[in-house]
């Protein structure tokens, strides 16, 4: 056994306690680097709700979202919803133009369900109509949104699509995805709030 000597136990201990802040460093700044597609899609559903959640939270304060996450039998979901913003992600009614409404119901949908339809306070989304640029022709999943909502929401998508992929096949019927991606205004049970 070599004994040290005092001088030489305080120089031991100064280069532990440097190379301990180094290595703290050295993790402090790979947690601030961004995570690849590979990291990214192998998280857990669960944290990667968590990165949706904390982003949109980031992004844009004057709305608040609930993320939440499900596992179940052979997969997960990822639910965004918009519960409250500073604006009205629904257009009025008279604010869609006449012959949008006149080519919905041209093509089977009732005037009145229409119009009636811009006033409920919440919303399934069709996910694949916000990846797309704002069209002020275009309903979203039955209702037509402002092109603030679509921005916003369309964000929300682009947030989630970095977590997942899509292999899915529809022509021999195969599905895979990381998880299966939902987004909202409101909720069934709780509507969506404009708040000042």
């Amino acid at each position: 056994m070599i004994e040290l000597t005092e001088k030489e136990m305080e120089a031991h201990k100064k280069e532990e306690a440097e190379d301990f802040e180094l290595e703290v460093e050295l993790s402090v700044e790979t947690e601030k680097q961004e995570l690849t597609r590979h990291e990214k899609i192998h998280l857990s559903t669960t944290e990667i709700a968590k990165r949706i959640r904390e982003q949109l939270k980031k992004e844009y304060p004057g709305c608040r979202f609930s993320v939440v996450s499900e596992y179940y039998s052979m997969g997960s979901s990822i639910t965004v919803a918009l519960m409250k913003a500073n604006f009205n992600p629904i257009k009025k009614a008279e604010e869609i133009e006449l012959y949008v409404i006149d080519r919905m119901v041209n093509s089977g949908h009732d005037k009145k369900n229409i119009l009636e339809n811009q006033k409920r306070k919440n919303f399934q989304l069709n996910p694949y109509v916000l990846r797309e640029e704002y069209n002020k022709a275009n309903w979203c999943n039955g209702v037509f949104l402002t092109e603030q909502a679509h921005t916003v929401l369309k964000r929300a998508t682009q947030i989630a699509d970095q977590y997942n992929y899509n292999d899915s096949d529809i022509m021999t019927d195969y599905y895979s995805v990381n998880f299966s991606f939902s987004i909202n205004i409101g909720k069934w049970n709780k509507d969506f709030q404009v708040v000042k």
